[in-house]
C-alpha cells in the first residue's frame, strides 16, 4: 500500500490529532502527589523543625495567590495546631485557594478544599471534646455529690441503728423487771 505524496500530510494530521486528544497527566498527579508526601513529611517534624519550615514558607508565601508553598504552608499550620500552636490558622492561610479572585489550578484547589474540610473536621472535634470534657467534669461533679450524700445517709442510718439497739436493750431490761 503506497500513500503517495498527498496521503503523507493527512496521515501525519491524522496521527498528530489523535496525540492531541489525550488527557495530560502529568503536572496535576504530581502536584498532588507532592502535597500529599509534604503532608507525611510535616507529620514526622519536631516542633523546632515545624516551627523553622512554618517561618520559611510564611516568608515565601507573601502575594495573595493559591500556590504550593501556600499549601505547604496551611499543611504546616494544621501540624502545629494539632500540637498545641495557638498562633498557626491553616484556615486563613486557605482562604485565597478557597475564595480568591484566581481560579488556582485543580490539584491545588482540591488540596485546599480537602485540608479546608479536615481542619473544620478537627474543629468540630475540637469543640464536642470541650463539651464532653465539660459534662465529664459535671458529672464527677454529681458523683462526688452523691457519695458524699451516701456517706451521709450511711452515718444516719449507723445512728439509727445504734439507737434501735438500745431501745432493744431498754425493751428487753423492762420486760425483765416486769
Amino acid at each position: 500500500m503506497s500513500l503517495g505524496r498527498a496521503g503523507l500530510p493527512v496521515l501525519l494530521l491524522t496521527l498528530l490529532s489523535a496525540c492531541g486528544t489525550l488527557a495530560p497527566s502529568g503536572p496535576a498527579s504530581d502536584a498532588t502527589t507532592d502535597l500529599a508526601s509534604y503532608y507525611r513529611y510535616a507529620a514526622a517534624l519536631d516542633r523546632t523543625t515545624l516551627a523553622h519550615e512554618y517561618a520559611n514558607f510564611q516568608d515565601w508565601t507573601t502575594d495573595s495567590g493559591c500556590t504550593a508553598d501556600r499549601i505547604r504552608l496551611a499543611i504546616l499550620g494544621m501540624q502545629m495546631a494539632r500540637r498545641g500552636e495557638e498562633n498557626a490558622q491553616p484556615a486563613q492561610v486557605l482562604t485565597p485557594c478557597l475564595d480568591g479572585p484566581a481560579r488556582p489550578a485543580p490539584a491545588l484547589r482540591h488540596m485546599a478544599y480537602l485540608l479546608h474540610d479536615q481542619w473544620a473536621s478537627r474543629a468540630r472535634l475540637r469543640q464536642r471534646a470541650t463539651r464532653l470534657e465539660a459534662e465529664l467534669a459535671e458529672a464527677n461533679e454529681r458523683r462526688q455529690a452523691l457519695a458524699r450524700r451516701k456517706g451521709e445517709l450511711e452515718n444516719q442510718v449507723d445512728a439509727l441503728q445504734k439507737q434501735l439497739e438500745a431501745l432493744k436493750d431498754i425493751e428487753r431490761s423492762i420486760r425483765r423487771r416486769n
